[in-house]
């Protein structure tokens, strides 16, 4: 082709090259919202943010997922799980930032803070952790509670809870860990646990007249629990797992930092009042899972969003709940029931392979029960102190008021089962658990009984 200027190639391209290089910018090293800046924080598998656009980034984020959903209305209560760890201390920096003035559209709902101890082992570190928490929550300026986990076994009515600044009340304590030392290993009590708190969560937001709860669960929080729950035969359960609401009860628990990654939130850049270990001893299951999940993810960087939206999307065949009788005394899930009909499923294996196993040794305790005679009554509520209580053979109407071990089990699903599987369940049960069993199994006599009246 022909030139209008007269060029002379002199065969030196070099000095072109580094020309070139000198005069454009690097994409590289610019943050990939505001192009202008420097790129400060560098996430896995995305471009860089400067510490100004991964805020702003990160907090649009947070009030997307809770604009999609469009389940929280203005002036609700919300009760905020907040632990002291990391996760629930970026939560609360999320909250606060998205209601301040400046923000566009700010959040518009009242917020109010529960911190449950569990940390029953180290008793000299309750103290000094609650007072940081106090001091912390002081400075959101947000209304904070706090409470014993062990308060989960007193009824609810007896419950203390009380504002973060004053003494909890720990009566309880030797009597979980009680409880808790007779459970046969370390996955039956971390699970066991798992369910107590979810339990203290909604009663207290009865109390507290909040009708939603957030936690802090991150998407590397829910893989881990996902892979932990498919072990525990917990599988019927992830779509509630991993979904943004988990709706089994009247009080919705909301998980707005699920599309948070572990780098997102440790970016952040916020020094939490309580740091967990880096390498959990792989002790139970859940611990394992964890450990799988974060090394995993450490060579493939796909793991933990392959696993959320994964179980995001796999739900039970059959989600309607027709009645309380129909879910799970203590996880609230629905209850594992095993066909009339001659259709195989893995709880009739798991029910015929039991009845084969045991059917010797449960004929010989049965014979020693009787010999030495036990009974499998639990008397948990009377009105009338001085009759049932004492006298197993009596006759009067606070008979129906007695349990047995046989009504525990028919209120618990398979998973829930397995925690107290070489235990005594009706001593280690919480109180009110025995008591919506109880309600549960009279409610079933009366319809029984009325049975022949009804339309």
């Amino acid at each position: 082709m022909c030139s209008l200027n007269n060029c002379i190639f002199d065969g030196n391209d070099d000095d072109i090259a580094r020309n070139r290089k000198k005069d454009l910018p690097s994409d590289r090293t610019l943050c990939r919202k505001c192009r202008c800046e420097n790129a400060d924080i560098l996430l896995l598998g995305q471009s860089g943010y400067c510490k100004t656009c991964f805020l702003n980034v990160t907090n649009h984020k947070f009030r997307a997922a809770l604009g999609k959903s469009k389940i929280i209305r203005h002036g609700e209560k919300i009760l905020i799980d907040h632990s002291g760890e990391l996760n629930s201390t970026v939560l609360l920096h999320l909250i606060k930032a998205g209601m301040s003035e400046s923000a566009h559209k700010r959040l518009i709902f009242e917020t109010i803070i529960l911190y449950v101890d569990d940390n029953m082992q180290k008793t000299n570190e309750r103290s000094i952790l609650q007072h940081k928490i106090a001091e912390e929550t002081k400075v959101s300026g947000f209304n904070s509670y706090a409470i014993s986990i062990s308060q989960v076994l007193n009824e609810e009515d007896t419950w203390n809870i009380k504002p973060i600044d004053q003494e909890i009340n720990y009566e309880n304590d030797n009597r979980l860990h009680a409880i808790l030392t007779d459970l046969s290993d370390n996955t039956s009590r971390t699970d066991f646990l798992n369910q107590l708190r979810r339990k203290l969560l909604l009663s207290a937001a009865r109390k507290l007249n909040c009708n939603k709860i957030f936690v802090a669960d991150s998407a590397t929080n829910i893989a881990t629990k996902v892979l932990s729950d498919v072990c525990l035969g917990r599988g019927a359960q992830l779509s509630t797992q991993a979904n943004f609401c988990d709706a089994r009860t009247d009080i919705k628990i909301l998980k707005p930092m699920r599309d948070f990654t572990q780098q997102e939130t440790e970016y952040h850049k916020i020094k939490p009042v309580k740091s967990i270990e880096d390498s959990i001893p792989a002790t139970s299951i859940q611990a394992l899972a964890c450990n799988f999940t974060i090394e995993l993810e450490s060579q493939f960087s796909g793991t933990i969003s392959t696993v959320f939206r994964t179980a995001d999307k796999i739900s039970p065949r059959s989600n309607v709940q027709e009645s309380i009788e129909d879910n799970c005394a203590l996880c609230d899930a629905r209850l594992n029931f095993i066909p009339s009909g001659n259709e195989v499923t893995a709880m009739r294996a798991i029910e015929v392979s039991k009845l084969m196993s045991s059917k010797c040794i449960d004929t010989i305790s049965s014979s020693n029960n009787e010999e030495n005679g036990e009974s499998n009554y639990l008397f948990t509520y009377s009105d009338n102190n001085g009759c049932c209580n004492d006298n197993a053979n009596c006759n009067c109407e606070n008979r129906e008021r007695q349990i047995t071990t046989e009504d525990v089990w028919r209120h618990l699903c398979y998973s829930c089962r397995q925690i107290f599987r070489n235990s005594d369940i009706l001593h280690n049960l919480p109180l009110p658990l025995l008591l919506a069993v109880q309600q549960r199994a009279a409610l079933k006599k009366m319809r029984e009984k009325i049975s022949d009246f009804l339309l």
